[in-house]
């Protein structure tokens, strides 16, 4: 009997262990198949995302930063005796000419 109760306790742990080395392996081959097939497009769809998120943030951050500009331009122009209070037509007066100036250089420097 103690032949059988070795063969019998033997069987199955070898087959417990055939078992685990076969899902081991199987696990193996489909994460390293999907890191090579879907990794890169994850990563890539991430980026995506980010850009997206940075750049509204940005156009965002662009907005305020010209109406605090405006108000900005306005607050010092209003000292000026001819200028009334909360009159603003002074303000996109002098920062319409200056993005006018600029883009008009950057289009000088563009070459065409």
């Amino acid at each position: 009997m103690s032949d059988a109760d070795a063969l019998s306790s033997s069987t199955p742990a070898a087959s417990d262990d055939w078992a685990a080395k076969a899902t081991t392996t199987v696990v193996g081959y489909v994460d390293t198949v999907r890191t090579a097939t879907t990794g890169k497009a994850l990563v890539a769809s991430r980026a995506l995302v980010y850009f997206l998120v940075a750049g509204l943030a940005a156009m965002v951050a662009l907005i305020i930063g010209l109406v605090l500009l405006v108000r900005l331009v306005t607050s010092f122009t209003a000292f000026l005796p001819f200028i009334d209070d909360g009159e603003v037509w002074l303000a996109y007066l002098i920062l319409g000419s200056i993005f006018t100036l600029a883009g008009m250089f950057l289009w000088k420097k563009k070459g065409i």
